[in-house]
């Protein structure tokens, strides 16, 4: 689970942020939450195998906290990055799509590293 976790996310970051930084360049620029929303569609599915590699373990293998760790902080993330890019957009400052791109990789980084760490502990001690 690890090896296909990290093989999406190698994917996924490679691909949207290829993307972007091509959209980037041209004209009409899209709305930052579409930018945003590239660089959590980055990291999703990578996120999405650690999650459920962290389900197949089970409760007796993994402590409830990391499990609903993992499945809370995407929603944290999405949450406190969205407010970021809210208020970055009313503000008016012009700043590049790839800024956009990285709030929304933010927003579910943290929980793809809970769900490899908690797969990398149960792998280091089984």
């Amino acid at each position: 689970m690890i090896i296909w976790s990290v093989l999406a996310g190698a994917f996924g970051l490679c691909g949207t942020g290829a993307f972007v930084a091509r959209a980037g360049t041209r004209s009409p620029q899209w709305s930052p939450e579409r930018y945003w929303f590239l660089g959590m569609a980055a990291l999703f599915l990578a996120w999405l195998i650690a999650f459920l590699g962290v389900l197949s373990l089970g409760a007796n293998v993994v402590p409830k906290g990391v499990m609903i760790g993992t499945s809370v902080a995407p929603l944290l993330g999405a949450i406190v990055t969205d407010t970021v890019v809210r208020h970055l957009r009313e503000s008016g400052r012009q700043l590049r799509p790839v800024t956009f791109w990285l709030l929304g990789v933010a927003a579910l980084l943290p929980a793809w590293g809970v769900g490899l760490l908690a797969l990398s502990v149960n792998f280091v001690t089984h």
